[in-house]
């Protein structure tokens, strides 16, 4: 089976009960359409962890993308103090992590051993922006947060990354008429309030045109996860 997750913001808990939940073995496969890190205290436990699954492909997420843009110079200050030069560039991005809920992923970060903060490192680099994929004849295209200025001649490898990874879908966004666009990033809540629809649960939001599977796991929500090949709902 193929599956897809997003959002799981440093819940470790949630991710190995999702992993026990839907059975994940070595013949499955799994998107982690980003955000793995920040705000819970285990985000690069899951990151690792991800990473050593030879059958998991994580996409970026703008939190891995602030902390891309945050941590050379924070590891540069840890190194060379007050001759490290850190420009005003350097302190806003370093402003904006933390605003967002960096600083319990830089603690995590500054924790691991040396081979293991290189493979993070590593793999938060080499993470795609999207993912085209096709599963039983129906189409997918998966990605973090949306399609900023989006046009459906418009090519995909076009897109920069804050265009994909800060880009938030309304209740009537339209995308592509021959796939599904499938994101996280917005909690589903937030799509839902704006549509009128009252709902007492995290579920996933879904349109003729895409999907929001991001159910808030990183504020206290549920962390979802859909099915590719049977677009079954599963929620811890």
């Amino acid at each position: 089976m193929i599956y897809a997750i997003s959002d799981i913001h440093g819940k470790f808990d949630k991710y190995t009960k999702l992993l026990e939940k839907i059975n994940f073995s070595p013949n499955d496969t799994l998107y982690i359409l980003g955000d793995v890190i920040d705000r819970g205290y285990d985000g690069f436990k899951i990151l690792l962890d991800a990473a050593k699954r030879s059958n998991v492909t994580m996409l970026i997420g703008n939190h891995e993308a602030m902390a891309l843009d945050a941590l050379p110079s924070i590891i540069n200050y840890i190194r060379k103090g007050k001759d490290a030069g850190i420009t005003v560039k350097d302190a806003d991005a370093v402003d904006l992590w933390f605003y967002n809920g960096g600083e319990p992923s830089l603690f995590d970060f500054l924790s691991l051993n040396s081979d293991d903060m290189q493979l993070a490192w590593n793999c938060m680099n080499s993470m795609p922006l999207y993912k085209e994929v096709e599963v039983r004849g129906q189409k997918f295209l998966l990605l973090h947060g949306g399609l900023k200025n989006f046009s459906p001649s418009r090519p995909i490898e076009e897109y920069k990354r804050d265009e994909i990874v800060w880009c938030r879908p309304q209740p009537d966004t339209t995308y592509y008429s021959d796939k599904y666009v499938v994101v996280g990033h917005t909690p589903t809540i937030f799509l839902y309030n704006a549509a009128g629809i009252k709902t007492d649960e995290s579920k996933f939001f879904k349109t003729d045109s895409f999907i929001d599977i991001d159910c808030g796991c990183g504020h206290n929500g549920r962390l979802g996860c859909l099915c590719l090949d049977t677009m079954e709902e599963i929620y811890v």
